[in-house]
């Protein structure tokens, strides 16, 4: 493998927006209860007083999560059937004519990012839009 794709997000020009979340549901045709691409949201802080002044630490950011498409992926290794794979550009994807939907490439991905598609009954991920890539077009 000499190509290694992966997803570059500005978390400082994110708002927050979920446009991205969006705009992979409608391209892929996602049911409401799934999603590919998941925006979270982290915030905090709070007020202070000093000598009668308030003054607010208050902070949010967000961070845009998909699969990763990792180097050593954990999710293809616990797959029974061997429908998770990872292809020779890089992308990790999930056979759905071979998946037998048992869900251990969900337990074993940090990401999250495998996830059951139970109208379907196999798992479905993020596929890096390799189909897209390979036309030269971005994800």
């Amino acid at each position: 493998m000499t190509t290694q794709y992966g997803f570059f997000i500005d978390s400082s020009r994110c708002t927050g927006c979920k446009t991205c979340e969006l705009a992979c549901k409608d391209y892929k045709d996602l049911t409401p209860d799934v999603s590919f691409r998941r925006i979270y949201e982290y915030a905090g802080g709070d007020w202070q007083e000093d000598n009668g002044v308030w003054h607010q630490n208050v902070f949010a950011y967000y961070l845009s999560i998909s699969c990763n498409h990792c180097e050593d992926p954990a999710c293809t290794k616990v797959c029974p059937s061997g429908a998770m794979h990872k292809r020779d550009d890089g992308f990790v994807v999930v056979n759905e004519e071979v998946c037998i939907g048992c869900r251990y490439c969900h337990m074993a991905c940090p990401y999250g990012a495998p996830q059951y598609n139970a109208a379907k009954g196999h798992m479905t991920k993020c596929d890096g839009c390799y189909d897209r890539v390979a036309e030269g077009k971005k994800p």
